[in-house]
């Protein structure tokens, strides 16, 4: 790096300035507004008054140079040409055990970027950065400098990589304290690392994201917020907010501590920080200006029909790229590993749909938003109420955001498009029941499962009958379905979002409160959601999937099950006494016992033999694959007993998408194997 000290050695005041320090001037003002600042008349103003902070012309830099001399400390040119340098002179020891720089210098790179980068080549007139991103970037202007005189690492990144420790390790505040304190010691005087933990957040203040604890209703009734935000009982069920203690005299006194805490991360903030950098805010427009190298495929949500029958009823709004659409995705989980107490919690997740494929759902842009402590069962609508207002006033109003390729702010819109997650989550997020006789969340009412007698649970056998063109032969089959029966009904008609809604609002409370008028017999509404309050609910083609992964992964399961004929098996005595009731197929009906033994289930020619079973087992046991491409598939086979065991997800999609037809091949009737080579097809 260039010696600069003639910066400050060379002034003394403002009447007393070496010859060397006004030609070094004059060479930095030539630099400064040189190729760099694409012939831009304004620059960013070192004089230790503005302090890089404000934008003046050459003639007023000269002048406020000479008055006020050089901000302190300003030895590398960050401002002014020399942004570049901070990555390639920085020379950081690695820890192998996690990225010691965190990150820093890539955001570094971007700070300078939107301050002295490219500049815009319209006409338009740049604009300071709304409020939010001016206190983003006042911080890292902060913290660029060096950690001390002695090195070129900065005081931010220092700070990432202390911080990096102390997550790592579980440091306790005062443990991290007595620990910057000895390093303080050991750097030099004009050090520039914090003191204490309390110096280090303030100075990371404008980097930090919002965080609230909303208390809620010990039976998820409500939130303490807006109008019961002072309130100490659940004005529904009168529970208490806070934990109750008998105090000496025999009275209920609250304490301080709330029953329940549902921890929201507002999400607007995040996506405002994806427009902050220039290489995120490219993606961010993918959805409109990205390229198709496949236009005949589906490789985005945009190119889904849900997303453009949207936009053509929204035009004004999809018109500007940089709005965003945004889904939800969530699961039940125990924090504490599956061996710890029956606790669960629900974190709802908000994952920007405008990004390109590649980087739709990778980690650092799914936001955590909510924390939802234990099931929130039916009352789901109600911890989602932070949310589903924060989306309501980005779509009314919208929110100011600085776009830091145009360096100009823009209003944002944001709205939700669909959810993902598994069938029994569909339920919950839809506000409809899964397990009864309506179990379609696209039909409703339209479409009624049977219930099996002896299994116990609704079915949806012989069901996809209805969906075939009237003249087709399966509809007219008595003999392959359900015996003796001729479909007749038409396809049900699938309910649009206006119906939908006008159905939710129909709905009537019952006296006591519990549930809605007509549950069980013309709807199945367990709940509201939430989502029927945004002004574009009805207008929303697709508003929930399920999970590709959850599904796959049920069907496998099932059916390796079924193969194989294990317990888990879904051909059981009570599926066969269903099926006797139900179908023409007496060579698979169960077997009467025979003196002193039970009954007897024949074996389907969709079951493999047992010994073909140990041939499979042998097989996967042998099979070799490259690496990672599955986990515990070969070392879970044991061909002594003819089970593998220890399948999880990935296990089974393997099998099902590239084993399947391969095993069964030979061991099962042709017509059998067709099915299943056409089933392994579709999920691949």
């Amino acid at each position: 790096m260039d010696n600069h000290d003639w910066m400050y050695t060379g002034r003394r005041s403002q009447n007393q300035v070496t010859r060397e320090w006004i030609q070094k001037t004059e060479d930095f003002l030539d630099k400064a507004f040189g190729v760099g600042a694409q012939a831009a008349t304004e620059v960013w103003c070192p004089c230790s008054e503005c302090a890089n902070r404000n934008r003046k012309t050459r003639k007023v830099i000269e002048e406020h140079l000479c008055k006020f001399g050089f901000t302190p400390d300003y030895t590398r040119w960050v401002c002014h040409g020399e942004g570049h340098r901070i990555r390639d002179e920085a020379l950081r020891p690695r820890l192998e055990e996690f990225d010691s720089d965190g990150g820093v210098p890539d955001m570094m790179d971007d700070f300078h970027q939107a301050h002295f980068g490219v500049r815009c080549t319209d006409k338009t007139e740049e604009q300071e950065p709304e409020e939010t991103a001016r206190a983003f970037y006042r911080m890292m202007e902060s913290a660029k400098r060096p950690l001390h005189d002695k090195t070129n690492v900065s005081q931010l990144d220092a700070i990432g990589r202390l911080m990096g420790l102390k997550s790592m390790h579980n440091m306790s505040r005062d443990c991290f304290d007595s620990m910057l304190a000895v390093f303080g010691t050991l750097l030099p005087a004009d050090h520039a690392l914090p003191k204490n933990m309390y110096e280090l957040v303030k100075l990371l203040k404008a980097l930090k994201m919002l965080y609230e604890q909303i208390h809620t209703c010990d039976n998820g009734c409500i939130l303490f917020r807006k109008e019961h935000a002072e309130a100490k009982y659940c004005p529904k069920c009168k529970s208490s907010r806070y934990v109750e203690v008998e105090s000496s005299d025999g009275q209920k006194k609250q304490l301080g501590i709330p029953m329940k805490v549902l921890r929201y991360l507002p999400f607007i903030s995040r996506l405002q920080r994806l427009f902050m950098s220039e290489e995120s805010m490219k993606h961010m427009t993918w959805h409109k200006n990205g390229i198709r190298y496949n236009p005949d495929k589906m490789v985005h949500p945009s190119d889904g029909e849900a997303w453009q029958t949207f936009d053509g009823i929204y035009a004004n709004k999809a018109l500007e790229a940089r709005n965003v659409r945004v889904a939800f995705a969530t699961d039940g989980f125990n924090p504490f590993g599956m061996m710890a107490g029956p606790y669960t919690c629900w974190p709802i997740f908000v994952i920007p749909l405008n990004l390109p494929p590649g980087v739709l759902l990778q980690r650092q842009t799914i936001f955590l938003s909510l924390i939802i402590p234990g099931h929130p069962g039916k009352h789901m609508g109600v911890f989602m109420e932070p949310l589903i207002d924060e989306l309501i006033s980005a779509w009314d109003h919208g929110v100011l955001t600085y776009d830091r390729a145009t360096k100009r702010n823009f209003t944002m819109h944001v709205w939700y498009h669909y959810s993902m997650h598994d069938f029994l989550v569909y339920g919950l997020f839809n506000a409809w029941c899964v397990h009864e006789k309506f179990p379609c969340l696209v039909c409703k009412a339209a479409l009624q499962f049977i219930r099996l007698k002896s299994g116990g649970k609704f079915s949806s056998f012989d069901k996809p009958r209805q969906f075939l063109p009237l003249d087709h032969a399966f509809k007219r089959d008595i003999k392959n379905f359900t015996k003796g029966v001729i479909v007749t009904d038409p396809e049900p008609q699938k309910m649009i979002g206006a119906e939908v809604l006008a159905q939710i609002d129909g709905l009537v409370a019952k006296e006591d409160g519990v549930g809605f008028v007509g549950y069980g017999v013309q709807h199945m509404w367990t709940h509201k959601s939430g989502l029927e309050r945004l002004p574009y609910f009805k207008h929303l083609a697709l508003p929930h999937n399920i999970d590709v992964m959850h599904t796959e992964k049920n069907v496998a399961e099932a059916l390796w099950a079924t193969l194989m004929d294990t317990d888990k098996s879904k051909d059981n005595p009570k599926a066969r006494a269903d099926l006797a009731r139900l179908c023409d197929r007496p060579h698979l009906e169960m077997r009467p016992p025979r003196a002193g033994k039970t009954w007897r289930r024949p074996r389907g020619d969709y079951v493999l033999e047992k010994k073909h079973r140990m041939v499979v087992v042998q097989w996967i046991k042998d099979l070799m694959f490259p690496d990672g491409f599955t986990a515990n598939l070969k070392r879970g086979a044991n061909p002594s007993t003819g089970r593998v065991l220890g399948m999880k997800s990935h296990d089974f999609h393997i099998w099902i998408e590239h084993l399947l037809p391969s095993m069964v091949r030979g061991f099962v009737p042709e017509h059998v194997w067709v099915v299943l080579v056409e089933l392994s097809y579709f999920f691949r």
